[in-house]
């Protein structure tokens, strides 16, 4: 009994013995043991591309790699983000069909105190990032600390081809989808300051990028954005900035005043003067009590958007012109009513047109042609390059023309009555019973009209 009861314990023991040993042998050569798990689970994963076969690892070649992104393009460049983690990369490239000189885009909506990244390409095939921000629609000027700090990415920029791109790094925004402005310049600063000065944008624009798209590991779109098949097109405009509003009144009110009611005025006179003696109340009624404070109204309002969106005024030649056609304005109103009412003996001698006369219908016409001028300066040129918004749509363009050859043509149709008008300020011969009647006309007010 005894003896049985030893080979039995001496069995166990045996036992005990060789698990010990499988144990060691494991923990040797398949790094089982608990102190290792963290190693072993490490290198697997670096290891797994590189694995060549393995369904588990075809399918984590195929699958979302956690990242996530989106690209946006417009007429002159595309943009592409990539979030991974705290980090985006940001990927600005251009579509070829304009020459690169600089890209832009900033966090925001309108160009107005929206932080702003600006990439350009150097001589030496260096890229200069510059950080900045503008109070209003002028050049940026650097930011010495921007919210978040942004960090040009050379390796994974490319310079070359019709289509170069430029790539940062910066700390993610938070939101996925996320309001932003883009600019494209094609003149290349020439210097490689992060102050330099540019040139302004050939376009420029609000947008919106989404994000929140997952990307496979396999995924090359926001690489390269303009190759990218799921790149969202168009530009998204947020609503009108109260300034933009105010310009928006300020064009209305000075079209129809200087283009719609002044040439009206204009009109009555050249066409009634010849029928009655009461055609000078309804000019001065349309070029000064209607077409005046529709201007003085409409140009306030244009001064007043420039000192809201915080722009420097005078700094340009819509500007510049909208000053001085104003001044002329109130020029051309004097020299009328001086024509009217002011008339010394020496300005009628012999019955004829004093030459002031002739000045008020060229002052007219001249003022008149070069509002045509400063509408359609305002909304080609002006409008996008103060609101950051496109150019008006061609429509306006159509009827700017037709008016600006409809106007001409009634007013030189109009001079067909100037013979009857020559002909009735013409003095004539009285008969003797008519003697009171032809004093009258010798000393009282000149026949011809104003």
């Amino acid at each position: 009994m005894r003896s049985g009861l030893a080979l039995a314990i001496l069995g166990l023991c045996s036992l005990a013995v060789a698990r010990g040993r499988d144990d060691r042998g494991d923990d040797d050569h398949g790094n089982d043991g608990d102190d290792d798990d963290g190693t072993n689970v490490s290198g697997a994963s670096a290891n797994s591309t590189s694995t060549p076969t393995g369904t588990a690892t075809n399918t984590s070649s195929n699958s979302t790699s956690g990242l996530t992104g989106g690209t946006v393009c417009t007429t002159y460049l595309c943009i592409s983000g990539v979030v991974n983690g705290s980090t985006t990369t940001y990927t600005l490239q251009s579509t070829g069909k304009a020459d690169l000189g600089w890209m832009a885009m900033g966090f925001g909506s309108t160009m107005a105190n929206t932080p702003m990244v600006i990439m350009w390409p150097n001589s030496d095939g260096s890229i200069t990032l510059s950080q900045r921000m503008a109070p209003a629609e002028v050049m940026p000027t650097v930011v010495a600390n921007p919210p978040r700090v942004a960090t040009a990415d050379p390796s994974a920029s490319d310079l070359t081809g019709s289509t170069p791109k430029m790539t940062f790094t910066i700390p993610s925004g938070g939101s996925a989808s996320q309001d932003i402005i883009w600019a494209f310049g094609t003149t290349n600063p020439d210097d490689s300051a992060v102050d330099a000065t540019l040139v302004q944008h050939l376009d420029s624009g609000p947008t919106k990028i989404d994000l929140s798209q997952s990307l496979s590991s396999n995924s090359t779109g926001n690489q390269n954005p303009v190759t990218d098949p799921n790149a969202s097109t168009g530009t998204v405009f947020p609503p009108l900035q109260p300034f933009q509003k105010m310009i928006i009144a300020h064009a209305l009110l000075c079209t129809i005043g200087f283009l719609i009611v002044l040439p009206a005025g204009g009109l009555l006179a050249r066409y009634a003067r010849t029928f009655t003696n009461t055609w000078f109340t309804g000019h001065w009624i349309f070029q000064f009590g209607l077409a005046g404070p529709v201007i003085v109204t409409g140009v306030g309002l244009g001064i007043g958007a420039v000192s809201k969106a915080g722009a420097p005024h005078l700094n340009d030649t819509h500007k510049k012109w909208g000053v001085a056609i104003f001044v002329l304005y109130f020029a051309q109103l004097a020299l009328g009513a001086i024509i009217h009412w002011v008339k010394p003996t020496s300005w009628t001698v012999g019955r004829r047109r004093p030459l002031q006369n002739y000045l008020h219908a060229v002052f007219g016409i001249l003022i008149i042609g070069l509002a045509f001028y400063q509408v359609r300066s305002g909304y080609r040129s002006e409008w996008p390059a103060t609101s950051g918004r496109p150019p008006i749509d061609n429509g306006a363009n159509i009827v700017w023309y037709v008016w600006v050859v409809l106007v001409p043509v009634l007013y030189i149709a109009g001079l067909a009555f100037l013979p009857r008008q020559l002909r009735q300020e013409r003095p004539h011969k009285q008969a003797p019973s008519d003697e009171f009647t032809m004093r009258e006309r010798e000393y009282g007010q000149p026949r011809y009209s104003d």
